[in-house]
């Protein structure tokens, strides 16, 4: 008979670690200990807590472990050798902080002229409360040049004046990449440099007739 001890890297506590039917949490060192585990093949489960989730995992010879499966005890070089009573079979499990869902927005004039400055602003908050996060650096970009950063007021607002020197029509982007205890997110919006932005002159609307789709458009 052998241990089997779960280890969820890194020191996560409370995962629930399941073996045969029979249910431990992680400790706050994140290990879970089964005892009295016999030779071969075992069910396991694991489930992560609220905050955290499961990236990969492997026994003790590298093979890979899931959120669920069968972990087999033995000694792979020699399986006829017992794995040694007097050490613990571990399952280590790595899991990964999930941050607060966050919203990130942007705006942004319509249209400018090359090189004019113009000022991009918006507000990171909690995606679920909509409380604001402040102190927190967004990423400005066009087209994925970057425009600089903006950092995130005491109400979750950020502004910064910036220019484009190349006329067309650009697609900006503010992207917050996440923090301590936070998700990542990002938005997209785009404006016209040195030219309107295209707006569809018409509306099309799809009407289905036997199978087939049919766009009709208004008379010019």
């Amino acid at each position: 008979m052998v241990e089997v001890r779960f280890a969820c890297i890194s020191s996560v506590p409370g995962v629930k670690c399941t073996l045969d039917g029979a249910t431990k949490y992680s400790d706050s060192a994140g290990l879970a200990s089964f005892f009295g585990v016999s030779q071969g093949s075992h069910s396991y489960s694991i489930v992560a807590p609220e905050g955290w989730r499961f990236v990969s995992g492997e026994d003790v010879f590298g093979r890979p472990l899931y959120k669920s499966g069968t972990t087999i005890i033995e000694w792979v070089p020699y399986p006829e050798i017992p794995w040694p009573e007097d050490q613990p079979w571990m399952m280590m499990m790595n899991f990964e902080e999930v941050g607060i869902p966050t919203t990130t927005t942007i705006s942004a004039p319509d249209t400018v002229e090359p090189g004019q400055t113009f000022n991009i602003s918006g507000i990171l908050y909690e995606k679920d409360s909509g409380i604001a996060i402040p102190g927190q650096s967004i990423n400005l970009s066009y087209n994925g040049k970057s425009l600089g950063t903006a950092t995130t007021g005491i109400d979750g607002d950020y502004l910064k004046q910036v220019s484009i020197p190349t006329a067309g029509v650009h697609t900006l982007k503010a992207e917050f990449l996440g923090a301590a205890g936070y998700a990542a997110s990002s938005r997209t919006t785009r404006m016209g440099v040195g030219v309107p932005l295209t707006k569809i002159p018409y509306t099309a609307i799809a009407s289905i007739v036997t199978g087939l789709a049919i766009a009709h458009f208004p008379k010019r």
